[in-house]
């Protein structure tokens, strides 16, 4: 093999490491700065569920805290305290949902959360159209009974697997 071919090559392969190293940092800023924007948004719910009632805020961020020590998964709070106008627009725009007088949100007693975790460079994310058995296998609704937490996901007329309240 000439010189020139070997400089061609490393330059290659060199080319091809630095684009690999890249990726890699990109990947890890990415992750970084995703789990600190949920943090910081899962903060910022129970902050405010806490200023309406501080015992359930506690509850649930114990609840969180335990999900994510114990299982592989983290935790994305998609709702947390809502007003009755929110509420109402909420079962205008799907008249399963509870009405504002029922509603556990509005009380502060009740959190939807989504779950994601990373399985190499694979995102996975449990949501509201996962099935119930998805969301029994990470035995998060094993959890929420150890702190009290009625499960959505035990609704017989409605599926609803990313909602929890204090019962």
């Amino acid at each position: 093999m000439s010189f020139k071919k070997r400089k061609l090559l490393f330059r290659q392969m060199t080319n091809i490491l630095l684009g690999i190293i890249i990726l890699s940092v990109g990947y890890i800023c990415f992750t970084i700065v995703y789990d600190l924007r949920i943090h910081f948004n899962n903060r910022s719910v129970l902050h405010n569920i806490s200023e309406t009632n501080k015992e359930c805020a506690d509850r649930f961020e114990l609840f969180i805290a335990d999900i994510e020590k114990e299982t592989s998964w983290k935790v994305d709070i998609i709702s947390g305290l809502r007003s009755k106008e929110a509420q109402i627009q909420l079962k205008r725009d799907n008249p399963r949902n509870a009405s504002v007088d029922k509603s556990r949100h509005v009380l502060g007693r009740a959190v939807d959360l989504n779950l994601y975790k990373r399985e190499g460079f694979q995102f996975i994310r449990l949501k509201k159209s996962n099935s119930k058995s998805s969301w029994l296998a990470t035995k998060v609704p094993e959890i929420a009974k150890k702190y009290g937490l009625l499960w959505g996901g035990t609704y017989k007329n409605y599926h609803d697997p990313v909602h929890f309240e204090v019962n």
